[in-house]
């Protein structure tokens, strides 16, 4: 069961049990929306709002809320977020001790016992994301370790498959779940052929899963597994990728919070990531994960796919043929020019004044991405 957060229990004293530490966890998360909520569109707050309601509410992907009792959950979540809005993230209390909500790798030490993970970090706009789950596999991925969870104690408005924290990764199975489902939910026309395309690799169609979800579960939750497991390799490609040195990105995401550019910057990051000899692709590759190919292009975001339209190029020919020559050649020349978009990126940081961020911004914007033509009608939110 999830924590349901109220007013009350937002002031009730700090206890040193497990249920108090998950209390303290999803007041965090509670405090994080509260704060952030404003930084989506109406259209990506909605959406959001009903993937929470249904993770505490313990339902399916598939597995729509009565329109009522939904209705209710965003009126109470509304009033809670205006009484939280301004508040900060509180310190946890472990075992009698008081630690930073931030400090993962401390608090990891002291749920290893537990058989629980605790994962904590900034996403788009830099708002605090938090998580406690429980691990059902962990194993050695390139250097990196890899943690496989799929019950979720707690989290926040802003679920990502797959986080990466130093040398650990989080592989989130709901969140995947949710990801893929409303994809097929919402059936956009221009990811109608690849969403096709992957869904046959496991023998589904979106047809029947739209209208009988519930008989194929066994088999989406398969797929849900297997891509995962794939999409890993984003995560490794990432922390493989030198393009930008040191502590670099990070600097330059909180520069440009909540801007154009900060979710430019986040794409590059993404399309190196991808494409590195040893990511997401190269994996797809490396395994003939076709079906893969199909999911990735249809879950592709509107900014990725302007960055990385040789993909979509070469898509139909793989089809008919099933050679992957064309996709490696795409991959390596998207990543190329991924290098070259962060050389690029990364000089107008190291000549920034460090107390102007607005003109770094707009250098970013009229220098990197309005020439590539993406400016106009591109939604902050949209990646």
């Amino acid at each position: 069961m999830s924590i349901q957060i109220t007013l009350e229990n937002m002031e009730a004293p700090v206890l040193t049990s497990m249920q108090a530490l998950r209390e303290q966890i999803q007041r965090n998360c509670a405090v994080s929306d509260a704060n952030f909520s404003g930084a989506f569109s109406l259209c990506g707050l909605l959406l959001r709002m009903r993937e929470l309601y249904k993770w505490e509410a313990g339902l399916p992907p598939w597995k729509e809320p009565e329109h009522g009792l939904i209705l209710d959950w965003v009126e109470q979540r509304e009033d809670l977020w205006q009484e939280l809005e301004g508040r900060s993230c509180e310190t946890l209390c472990l075992e009698g001790e008081e630690l930073d909500p931030f400090e993962v790798e401390r608090i990891n030490q002291r749920l290893a016992s537990r058989n629980l993970l605790y994962g904590a970090g900034y996403v788009l706009g830099m708002k605090p994301s938090f998580l406690l789950a429980e691990p059902v596999e962990s194993q050695l991925v390139e250097g990196l370790r890899v943690y496989t969870v799929d019950r979720e104690l707690c989290r926040d408005i802003f679920a990502t498959p797959v986080m990466r924290q130093g040398e650990r990764v989080i592989a989130r199975r709901q969140a995947m779940a949710f990801l893929i489902w409303d994809v097929i939910q919402e059936q956009r026309p221009s990811v109608r052929p690849a969403l096709g395309y992957a869904l046959a690799g496991y023998g589904l169609n979106s047809q029947d899963l739209l209208r009988q979800p519930g008989a194929h579960g066994a088999v989406y939750q398969r797929m849900v597994a297997e891509e995962l497991r794939v999409w890993v390799y984003h995560e490794i490609g990432e922390a493989l990728e030198d393009a930008f040195p040191g502590d670099v990105w990070h600097q330059m995401v909180a520069n440009t919070c909540q801007t154009l550019a900060e979710v430019f910057i986040r794409a590059v990051k993404d399309l190196l990531a991808d494409t590195h000899p040893q990511g997401l692709l190269a994996r797809m590759i490396q395994e003939d994960r076709k079906a893969s190919l199909g999911l990735y292009l249809a879950m592709m975001r509107p900014l990725s796919k302007m960055l990385f339209p040789d993909i979509f190029s070469v898509f139909p020919d793989f089809v008919r043929s099933g050679n992957w020559s064309e996709v490696d050649q795409a991959r390596g020349k998207a990543h190329v020019a991924g290098r070259n978009l962060a050389a690029r990126l990364v000089d107008i940081h190291a000549a920034a004044d460090p107390f102007d961020h607005a003109r770094t911004v707009e250098r970013i914007i009229e220098e990197v991405i309005r020439p590539l033509g993406i400016v106009d009608g591109m939604d902050v939110e949209a990646e």
